[in-house]
């Protein structure tokens, strides 16, 4: 079983990650066509519902703690692939 500070430890590692790719993605949209557009503001959603689970998990403990880790996990796995998918547009249409 996943102990607390593993969840925690493995949400702040995935949270770093994105937030990187995030920084560097925001920089080249404003050159970004509408269907970029459309695309950042799904995964800002999504985002935004990630960084609220893990001020719910700073806060869980046990079997909560593990289910909000198991789910910020899938979400951080739907942003980076997002944020592939928004690099590839933008890669493919030379912005």
């Amino acid at each position: 079983m996943k102990s607390k500070e593993n969840v925690e430890r493995k949400y702040k590692e995935i949270l770093e990650s994105l937030k990187s790719q995030r920084d560097e993605l925001k920089l080249k949209l404003h050159l970004a066509n509408m269907e970029v557009l459309e695309e950042w503001k799904v995964v800002e959603d999504k985002w935004e519902s990630l960084i609220a689970r893990g001020a719910q998990l700073e806060k869980e403990v046990g079997g909560a703690a593990h289910e909000l880790g198991d789910t910020a996990g899938k979400i951080g796995q739907e942003i980076k692939n997002s944020y592939k998918r928004i690099r590839k547009l933008i890669d493919d249409n030379k912005l």
